[in-house]
C-alpha cells in the first residue's frame, strides 16, 4: 500500500514536472517567433497572455499602457521607457534558447516551480555569443503552471537586464511616475 501511494505521488510530480516543462518550451517559442522588442504591444500582450501569472501580466500591460501614454505626451521626440526584449537578459533577445531543467515543488499544497533556460544571442557583430541562465519562475492558478517571474543570469555589465522581470518592470513605472510628477 504504502509502495503504491510513493508510485503514484512520484508519477504525479513527473507529470507536473513535464508539465511546467512543456509551458516554458512553448513561451520560448511563442518568443522565438515573435520576438517582442520594448513594451508589448496590444496584439504581444495577447499572445502572451496565457503563460504569465495574473500579477506579471498586469505588470506588463501597466508597462504598455505608460509607453503609450509616454510617447504620445512627447511626440515620440524621447526616448522610449522601455529598451529591448523584456524576456531575457539580452536586450537584443536570444538567438536560440535551450531548457536545462526543470523543478516543482512536491507537495500539492505548495505550487511552485523554477525552470533554468539557457538563452544565446549571437550576431555577426559579436566576437563570441552572448550566453545567460535565466531561471523561470513558475506557480500554478487554475490554468495549470504559469510564469510569475525570470530571474535574469547575465553578467554585470550596463548592456544588459539585471535582476528579475518583475522588479524591471516596476522600475519602469516608478521612473516614468517620478518623471511625471517633475
Amino acid at each position: 500500500m504504502i509502495l503504491a501511494v510513493a508510485f503514484i505521488a512520484s508519477a504525479c510530480s513527473a507529470s507536473r514536472e513535464q508539465e511546467a516543462k512543456d509551458l516554458v518550451n512553448s513561451f520560448y517559442q511563442t518568443h522565438q517567433s515573435n520576438r517582442p522588442v520594448g513594451a508589448l504591444s496590444l496584439k504581444e500582450l495577447i499572445t502572451f497572455r496565457h503563460f504569465l501569472s495574473v500579477p506579471l501580466f498586469d505588470l506588463l500591460k501597466d508597462v504598455s499602457v505608460a509607453e503609450e501614454a509616454h510617447l504620445a505626451q512627447t511626440d515620440n521626440q524621447t526616448p522610449p521607457l522601455v529598451d529591448g526584449d523584456l524576456f531575457t537578459t539580452h536586450p537584443k533577445g536570444a538567438s536560440t534558447y535551450r531548457l536545462l531543467r526543470c523543478e516543482t515543488s512536491q507537495s500539492s499544497a505548495d505550487s511552485s516551480g523554477v525552470c533554468t533556460v539557457e538563452l544565446i544571442y549571437s550576431d555577426a557583430k559579436l566576437q563570441a555569443p552572448f550566453k545567460s541562465n535565466d531561471r523561470v519562475i513558475l506557480t500554478r492558478d487554475a490554468r495549470g503552471w504559469v510564469i510569475d517571474n525570470i530571474e535574469y543570469g547575465g553578467g554585470n555589465t550596463a548592456t544588459v537586464h539585471t535582476g528579475d522581470l518583475q522588479k524591471t518592470l516596476q522600475g519602469i513605472l516608478n521612473k516614468n511616475e517620478r518623471r511625471i510628477v517633475q
